[in-house]
């Protein structure tokens, strides 16, 4: 199994807007999913407390190869819902997109620096340390252990059974 994380600061949301025009929004934090016309609007909204902020947002994307078991949509948002609270940005404005593909399954999360407090993430923290990774794997293996324990078989993500 190979993790990959990449974090960019963002200068604007677009990012969400390219993101709506072929994944569906899996979850979200301070923000309507359920309104996707105004994700954007809301995110404004918050970031306009700091109006002088130029990098406004961090999108995070997050690949997981060679998983040795298929997520489902609720696995996949449990696993990221463990992974936003074990890097303490759970209390931050964010929206996050699902992509699985044949050998690989992307998160992909949009976080608006500014807190509904009007305190800003700082970019000192870009770029993904070993407590994300620590995190995510954690998250990863708790999952396989509970699925090993019910009994039923893992299934690869190519279509193998064990």
């Amino acid at each position: 199994m190979r993790i990959m994380i990449k974090e960019y600061a963002l200068s604007d949301f677009e990012i969400i807007n390219q993101l709506m025009q072929t994944l569906t929004i899996s979850s979200g934090n301070l923000v309507n999913i359920h309104a996707p016309a105004w994700v954007i609007n809301t995110y404004h909204v918050l970031s306009k407390q700091r109006p002088r902020l130029k990098k406004v947002g961090i999108y995070v994307q997050i690949t997981l190869k060679g998983f040795p078991i298929n997520l489902s949509p609720d696995v996949s948002e449990q696993i990221l819902n463990e992974y936003i609270q074990g890097i303490g940005w759970d209390d931050l404005q964010y929206v996050t997109f699902l992509k699985f593909h044949q050998d690989s399954l992307e998160f992909h999360l949009i976080f608006n620096r500014v807190m509904p407090s009007g305190e800003v993430i700082d970019l000192n923290c870009l770029g993904a340390k070993s407590q994300q990774y620590d995190v995510l794997q954690k998250s990863l293996t708790n999952l396989i252990k509970t699925e090993s324990s019910r009994g039923g078989d893992l299934c690869l993500m190519n279509g193998i059974h064990n």
